[in-house]
């Protein structure tokens, strides 16, 4: 069934059309209506065939290896080859997978010798509420984080809600640091809403879920994209070399760019004690800073960050390595980070 169906108005240069399905099944038959008459290649994340046995089961595809370290030059152009050497003229190409797969494929699609039509279904929930608006991919590359980027939008975003049934409690609400972020970065009424819904334990209930998603994609679709701990996240991926597991590397850097714009006085006690609040109720994530830190501190041009000046508003602010890293220090002595 088809639960939302609708196009960004953000800019003209924005084609995407965003739809969301509840259920895997209603899939083919929806694809078949959006391009009568055409042939398909997929190019399916490779845990799918673990976690979702019934899901194209019965059609040729390409598996392609998940993770930031396969977010690589190597991986684009295994999917570039694999594009070359299609049988099929002219194919649709439907990429079903996480954000580290739906990047190195956008990115293999973006710098190709000719336009494609692309059809992505984001699996995971942290990449149903990111949503692809950007209109840009990224590539890591010598395990420096989104070293690399390039333009490229898919024709369609296809969200198939039920995907994000087989993730566990703990998946779930870590993911949910994306939409804590954007509520953060833009909307008060959308930041209290996540507060609610993680105080409520409601994550195990399917039409909640189903309704972040639609929330957060809708106002993503009408509103600039970009949000709080962006900056700092990836600077903490690529100072451990990507060891840093990238929703850990978000909750850090909305806690971390949040702590610094109360320190400067932007944000007030009482909102610092809010955000603090709701980030510790998305998850308890633990991770060694230190060596991350050190080679923070070693970097010489400036971190432009997005601070939030209150909840559901930032802006533009650039801050030093050497600042960023006594910042991060201070947080941690307070038991924040």
């Amino acid at each position: 069934m088809l639960v939302a169906d609708f196009v960004p108005s953000q800019s003209e240069q924005q084609k995407m059309s965003v739809h969301i399905l509840d259920k895997k099944n209603d899939f083919s038959d929806f694809l078949v209506s959006l391009y009568p008459g055409r042939h398909f290649v997929y190019i399916i994340d490779s845990k799918i065939k673990l976690f979702h046995t019934d899901f194209a089961y019965n059609i040729d595809n390409t598996p392609i290896f998940a993770g930031e370290r396969s977010k690589s030059v190597i991986g684009m152009m295994d999917v570039q080859n694999m594009i070359m050497n299609s049988e099929i003229i002219d194919p649709v190409i439907v990429v079903v997978g996480g954000g580290t797969v739906l990047d190195t494929c956008g990115f293999a699609f973006g710098t190709y010798k000719r336009k494609l039509d692309v059809v992505f279904v984001p699996t995971t929930l942290s990449a149903q509420i990111e949503g692809f608006f950007r209109n840009e991919v990224y590539l890591n590359f010598d395990r420096v984080k989104d070293a690399m980027k390039v333009k490229f939008q898919p024709s369609h975003l296809v969200n198939i809600t039920e995907f994000t049934k087989t993730q566990v409690i703990e998946e779930k609400e870590l993911s949910m640091v994306h939409a804590i972020a954007f509520g953060l970065s833009h909307s008060k009424k959308f930041f209290d809403m996540i507060d609610k819904i993680l105080d409520s334990e409601l994550m195990s209930n399917y039409e909640v879920i189903s309704h972040v998603i639609f929330e957060s994609l809708r106002m993503k679709a009408n509103s600039n994209w970009e949000i709080v701990g962006e900056e700092s996240s990836r600077a903490l991926m690529s100072a451990s070399q990507l060891n840093m597991p990238y929703l850990v590397a978000t909750y850090y850097g909305v806690m971390i760019e949040s702590f610094v714009s109360h320190k400067l006085g932007f944000i007030s006690e009482d909102e610092m004690d809010k955000i603090y609040s709701i980030l510790k109720k998305c998850s308890n994530v633990h991770f060694d800073l230190s060596s991350a830190v050190d080679q923070i501190s070693s970097y010489e041009e400036p971190l432009k960050m997005k601070l939030p000046v209150k909840i559901g508003k930032m802006m533009d602010y650039q801050i030093f390595p050497g600042f960023l890293t006594e910042m991060i220090y201070s947080a941690h002595s307070k038991g924040l980070i």
